[in-house]
């Protein structure tokens, strides 16, 4: 017999005060409730219970002694709760990865996994593809949703398509009218810094070589949230994510034009992928993959 198994013994005795309720409340019979309570004083060289035909009651040691082993039994029994839940993926910790052309796809996915499993404890951040998998082989993170490139040691699904998107600020309008706009040449361009989103800015660049933009001024900054905020001030226009600008911008003062990839043209979209490492076990893993697979219908792969 356990130490905790003679102290829980005690608490639910103590809590209930009455041997037969708790012994089955512990799922013993009442004759070994009693050993264990006698093996329990014979230990501790104290009484811990008077006992009469009135029922059972704590003796002053027992009482002083119960409130020191009722904090330690329930949260034994606390702790043993949550490795269930963790062990069945109903909790535990997540960290996801993500870029910018990911937000939509993995807001849904989140939604819906928080829906179901609101005890598993969420982080994300925001972070450009190739450091997604090296944090994800590092086990820094546990879910990468990173530009599509069929890293053959991670296992991955396709989960979206992309393109770009010209946004400019409202009042040009009357100029901008497509990409071929002479206008456009003449605004500066606001983009990322080429550190924070590589993959993303090489596809910008195809794009102004593709058609002799030579900006002649270009800003750099470290989000794509600041760039939307700066074309709207009106500092520039900006080449974003088509899927992740649509629905969070001011369509009253911001113009969205989306950019397909022509027949004689450079490629000018892109695919974005769900990572994880083959050999996870991890419950809360496993979960959150069963969710994207329900919730997110995987897209044809071009």
């Amino acid at each position: 017999m356990s130490r905790i198994d003679l102290m829980r013994a005690f608490v639910t005795l103590g809590e209930i005060g009455n041997y037969r309720a708790a012994a089955e409340s512990l799922g013993v019979t009442q004759p070994t409730l009693t050993k264990q309570i006698v093996r329990l004083e014979d230990i501790l060289g104290h009484q811990l219970f008077f006992r009469s035909r009135q029922g059972t009651e704590l003796t002053e040691f027992g009482r002083a002694y119960l409130r020191e082993v009722q904090p330690l039994i329930h949260e034994a029994d606390r702790i043993w709760d949550l490795g269930l839940r963790m062990a069945s993926g109903d909790a535990g910790k997540l960290a996801i990865g993500f870029t910018f052309s990911a937000l939509e796809v993995m807001t849904h996915a989140l939604l819906a996994f928080r829906h179901t499993y609101p005890e598993v404890e969420l982080s994300f951040d925001d972070i450009s593809s190739q450091t997604q998998l090296s944090m994800l082989r590092e086990k820094r993170l546990d879910i990468a949703f990173a530009r599509w490139s069929g890293a053959g040691d991670l296992a991955s699904r396709l989960v979206a398509r992309d393109h770009l998107a010209l946004v400019y600020p409202a009042e040009l309008a009357g100029v901008i009218t497509s990409a071929d706009s002479p206008a456009l040449r003449k605004q500066p361009f606001i983009r990322l810094k080429q550190a924070i989103a590589p993959g993303f800015e090489g596809v910008v660049q195809r794009f102004l070589d593709w058609k002799g933009i030579s900006p002649h001024s270009t800003h750099r900054v470290n989000e794509s949230l600041v760039q939307l905020r700066m074309v709207e001030a009106g500092f520039g226009v900006a080449l974003m994510h088509a899927s992740s600008v649509t629905r969070i911008i001011d369509h009253s003062r911001i113009v969205v034009q989306d950019i397909a990839s022509g027949p004689k043209g450079p490629a000018l979209d892109w695919q974005t992928g769900l990572y994880w490492r083959r050999d996870d076990r991890n419950p809360v893993v496993r979960a959150f993959l069963k969710i994207v697979r329900e919730a997110i219908p995987a897209p044809v792969e071009q």
